[in-house]
């Protein structure tokens, strides 16, 4: 009974500060985003959390969207995802020293971006496309 009540108390919180929202409430650029790089998916759920929003899409896919809406982090839930939207120095370094690889997640940092490989490889690259580490998660 107190697993349940704890459980319960969770997902309540939860609900709280994220909530689903209309299509609406997206900004405009995140839509267009999505639209440009993913039209395949399905936007299955849209929740906003303080001012920032989560495109959660069929299959998986997650967007998190900053408040001003500008994509901070795509993940494929462990599939591929699109990476045509980086600058094309990025994706020649990515296809270069990664060859076979198949990104799963990428969240753009300050100055670079940190993917995720289907193979547990992480790397972070810059916005010229040097990348400055790589490893393997085991």
């Amino acid at each position: 009974m107190k697993k349940i009540i704890i459980v319960l108390s969770f997902i309540t919180a939860f609900n709280l500060f994220a909530s689903s929202v209309a299509m609406s409430e997206i900004p405009k650029s995140a839509i267009n985003f999505a639209d440009a790089y993913f039209p395949d998916y399905y936007l299955y759920r849209a929740v906003e959390n303080s001012g920032s929003f989560t495109l959660i899409f069929k299959g998986g896919l997650k967007i998190y969207i900053n408040s001003k809406g500008e994509w901070t982090t795509v993940s494929g839930g462990g599939d591929e995802i699109n990476i045509e939207y980086l600058e094309k120095e990025v994706i020649n370094s990515i296809k270069k020293e990664f060859p076979n690889e198949k990104v799963i997640y990428i969240k753009k940092q300050k100055n670079a971006y940190k993917i995720k490989f289907k193979n547990r490889t992480n790397i972070t690259v810059d916005f010229e496309g040097n990348i400055k580490k790589g490893r393997r998660d085991y």
